[in-house]
């Protein structure tokens, strides 16, 4: 993948206008429609509405889906449906990858479109490191990218624990939120609607697992109050979309 120009986020806040509805089984309504609607998935001995998009992913147990990390690139998931605005949420842990330093995302507005390492685009992905560092960024169809928040370190992310991770998105407004705290919020409108999914990546020569253990989402008409703000800290430049800056 190829960099483009950058992009940066801004950062704002707005209150509670519209209560979301209680989130269904059932599978969530698609982009075309502003019914609220939803779906929770718990991984436990399927995935159903979800499907493979690279890497081999297995039920652990009853109790997490799992995957194994392939050398050099992306293993990543989707789920069926597209949605416009919406709350995705997923809680998963991410062992091993070479120190801590490669990238673990939620990914929204997606569209698969494999490169060379199976990655997705056109497709935001809302990103974390194990070494404490969180970024944005932009994919394209072509394989280049634009970091909407370059890698930026937070205590809200601590390594080698579950972690929950919140994506926000109503229209060209979105949020991120690591463990219950907010640690960006930003507007672009490139990308309205698309498939979510999660995935991460895995550097040549190092063992690497996630474990899934579940995920939901609640499609939404109206706007929605912001976590508490995390301890957010130095921003780095440098980077890229699978690795953070050490």
């Amino acid at each position: 993948m190829k960099a483009r120009k950058m992009v940066t986020g801004t950062v704002a806040a707005f209150a509670l206008l519209a209560a979301p509805a209680a989130i269904s089984t059932t599978g969530a309504q698609a982009a075309d429609t502003d019914r609220a609607a939803g779906w929770s998935s718990s991984f436990n001995y399927n995935h159903n509405g979800w499907s493979v998009v690279s890497g081999s992913w297995y039920h652990d147990a009853g109790r997490y889906w799992r995957s194994e990390g392939r050398p050099d690139a992306w293993n990543s998931v989707r789920h069926v449906n597209t949605y416009r605005n919406f709350v995705f949420q997923s809680t998963f842990k991410r062992e091993g990858n070479g120190g801590g330093y490669y990238n673990n995302s939620l990914i929204v507005r997606g569209r698969v479109n494999r490169d060379g390492d199976d990655n997705w685009g056109p497709a935001y992905f809302f990103s974390f490191a194990n070494n404490g560092y969180f970024s944005v960024w932009k994919e394209y169809g072509d394989g280049s990218y634009d970091p909407v928040q370059d890698w930026t370190y937070s205590s809200a992310i601590d390594d080698l624990i579950w972690k929950k991770l919140k994506v926000t998105a109503v229209g060209n407004r979105m949020t991120f939120s690591i463990n219950g705290r907010q640690v960006w919020s930003g507007y672009d409108y490139s990308f309205t609607a698309g498939q979510v999914g999660i995935g991460f990546y895995s550097a040549a020569g190092y063992w690497s697992t996630m474990r899934i253990d579940s995920a939901n989402l609640q499609t939404l008409a109206g706007k929605v109050a912001d976590d508490p703000a995390a301890d957010v800290g130095k921003t780095v430049r440098g980077g890229s979309p699978t690795v953070a800056p050490h």
